[in-house]
């Protein structure tokens, strides 16, 4: 990496992050856990790995459906020089 590279902070990096998650799962609560900026293929990234948990889509839901189903870990993976989503998984 040339030293006249600037990077993205990692707080802008995990708000970039946020509001991507957010654009693809509406009104849900995001929480990170583990922040890391690694070198990855001659590129600079962040790393983050945290929890999200999805708002129910039905009224019932909350009676009939066990507590963890709307939780879920994600990994999402962040240029950390141009801010651009490499990538993403949900489990």
């Amino acid at each position: 990496m040339a030293e006249d590279q600037k990077l993205l902070t990692e707080t802008e990096a995990q708000k970039t992050a946020g509001q991507f998650l957010l654009s693809k799962h509406f009104n849900s609560k995001i929480s990170f856990n583990n922040n890391q900026l690694i070198t990855k293929e001659h590129r600079t990234l962040y790393l983050f790995h945290g929890r999200l948990i999805m708002q129910s889509r039905g009224l019932l839901d909350r009676f009939i459906s066990d507590k963890t189903a709307n939780k879920y870990e994600f990994m999402i993976e962040i240029d950390a020089q141009q801010g651009h989503i490499i990538k993403y998984e949900i489990t």
